[in-house]
């Protein structure tokens, strides 16, 4: 299960309103004018695959959910909690952005692990472990749009890309 914060910020936030996607996305179980507090991750990666198709028909699913990232990111930042964390983004910095990072996973019962390993100054390895099926290209994007936040300029490398293995190479 993941809280509806994840929801909230992509889904009724981060993209427009359509009305055919949100008839797609009340008949797979989520409706954004009715938050629950919580619902299966199941549900939110069957809803990003929605958005994929509804807003980003012409790219790749993986350019797509890295774009979908990034707008989670925007739409997460319009909420109570996201303003908060998005006035501290500047002040952390990358490097420390993205050492606490796991911790900002931990909102949830999803068995996620994730290690933050600093190569270099200016360089890390995200490794994500995990039995839940999370898209490395939506992480990558919201990773990307996060560091912006702190005024950097990253470039991200997907590695191992499998829905329980990944890691991801940040450079800025």
């Amino acid at each position: 299960m993941t809280r509806a914060i994840l929801f909230e910020g992509l889904f009724v936030h981060g993209l427009p309103r359509n009305e055919h996607f949100e008839e797609e996305m009340r008949e797979a179980g989520f409706d954004r004018d009715d938050l629950l507090p919580q619902y299966p991750l199941r549900l939110f990666r069957q809803c990003l695959d929605l958005a994929c198709k509804h807003f980003y028909p012409g790219l790749t699913v993986e350019e797509g959910r890295r774009r979908l990232g990034q707008q989670f990111v925007q739409g997460f930042s319009q909420t109570v909690l996201g303003r908060v964390v998005s006035v501290s983004l500047p002040l952390l910095g990358p490097a420390r952005f993205l050492k606490k990072f796991p911790e900002h996973l931990r909102f949830d019962s999803s068995p996620i692990l994730v290690n933050a390993v600093q190569v270099a100054e200016r360089q890390f390895r995200m490794e994500f472990r995990t039995g839940v099926g999370l898209s490395p290209y939506f992480l990558r994007g919201l990773l990307e749009e996060g560091l912006r936040m702190t005024r950097a300029t990253p470039a991200i490398r997907v590695t191992q890309p499998s829905p329980i293995s990944f890691d991801l190479h940040i450079t800025w």
